[in-house]
């Protein structure tokens, strides 16, 4: 059975990007496009293998790969299962997109509004199976027909063809097609897409999951600004130290002044340009499967998460303000004490020294 296969290789740019000219409402631009040495896996070698790399304005880079695989279903299960030993020429997979990251980041810069200190490195691969309509007359039947397949297609599971009923009905497949004709099966680990709208559902796809990609940068960089809130409150000096308060408030200010710039522009990613979409909210089929997809990949959970961890961070510093601004007092009132003391002690000196 021909299939095509896509890859999607998402990496953290450790940017907020801002398109300049006819790219200004674009959410996505298309940065190079190669094709490639044979992909194989174990020894298999696939046909017309070809990669594309788009950056998106939050932040978020897809390497796409592209080849064709001529065999039936249960070994597009099979590499599903593996894809992380499929090989790119002698180069394994994700050897070959980190070689390639290197020079994505540098074209991302022209690009760049903002940055962040921190980047997220982690990555995986996340495979989709495309059938052309005219493989599947019936999806439901052939769904049926090749649960089990499907089924490892889209979890990763190893031993998919072992499993048993209660995995089914704990987590049941479910087609989002729009026709009776039309197959999208979708799990956090994979897809499989027969559709005439494949392109732009691969598209909706390849946003969701920069999307998702993106929120997780977005705790990678949130739990280091939550543990650097932190030591800054622990470490703050008492009042009596008050020789060292002027150097932490000078670090509370940089690091205060750095987090609202973060803040600002994780903010603007979150609902000024991942959630408007004008493609997608005009066409009802569209918006509703990109919603499934969104509640496949969690991204309404991390949306809250990110907000939560936004808004401690912000409580934490705005507790060091505030304890500043009581030592700060506490200071002035110590140098008024001094200043009042040593005046009085002049005072009786000079008394003194009349009197003599």
């Amino acid at each position: 059975m021909k299939t095509q296969i896509v890859l999607l290789f998402p990496f953290d740019l450790g940017l907020e990007l801002d398109f300049t000219g006819q790219q200004t409402q674009k959410i996505v631009h298309a940065i190079s496009q190669q094709s490639l040495s044979p992909v194989s896996l174990q020894g298999k070698i696939f046909t017309a293998s070809r990669a594309q790399s788009h950056l998106y304005r939050f932040g978020t880079g897809i390497i796409q790969i592209n080849f064709h695989m001529d065999d039936d279903l249960n070994a597009c299960a099979d590499l599903s299962c593996n894809v992380e030993k499929i090989s790119v020429g002698k180069t394994s997979i994700f050897a070959w997109c980190q070689s390639q990251v290197t020079e994505l980041l540098q074209r991302a810069e022209v690009f760049a509004a903002h940055r962040y200190d921190l980047r997220l490195t982690d990555s995986e691969i996340f495979p989709i199976f495309v059938f052309s309509p005219e493989q599947v007359k019936n999806a439901d039947h052939f769904i049926r027909q090749n649960y089990k397949s499907f089924y490892g297609m889209v979890t990763g599971e190893p031993n998919f063809d072992m499993l048993s009923d209660f995995v089914f009905k704990k987590e049941p497949l479910g087609n989002f097609g729009y026709y009776e004709n039309e197959m999208i099966l979708l799990k956090r680990f994979g897809a499989v897409i027969s559709s005439s709208e494949s392109e732009t559902i691969l598209d909706i796809l390849a946003l969701s999951y920069a999307q998702y990609w993106s929120l997780k940068s977005y705790h990678f960089v949130l739990d280091s600004e939550l543990d650097q809130a932190q030591k800054l409150l622990q470490d703050w000096p008492p009042y009596y130290q008050f020789w060292k308060i002027p150097s932490r408030y000078q670090r509370f200010s940089r690091d205060a002044i750095d987090f609202g710039k973060d803040k600002l522009s994780i903010v603007d990613s979150l609902y000024n340009v991942s959630t408007n979409i004008p493609q997608i909210e005009m066409d009802w089929h569209l918006r509703t499967l990109y919603k499934d997809i969104a509640q496949i990949f969690n991204i309404d959970e991390l949306y809250k998460t990110v907000e939560i961890k936004l808004n401690r961070i912000e409580e934490s510093y705005n507790q060091a303000r505030e304890f500043l601004s009581t030592n700060f007092f506490i200071l002035l009132d110590i140098i008024f004490c001094i200043w009042l003391l040593w005046g009085i002690l002049d005072t009786v000196l000079l008394l003194t020294i009349a009197r003599k």
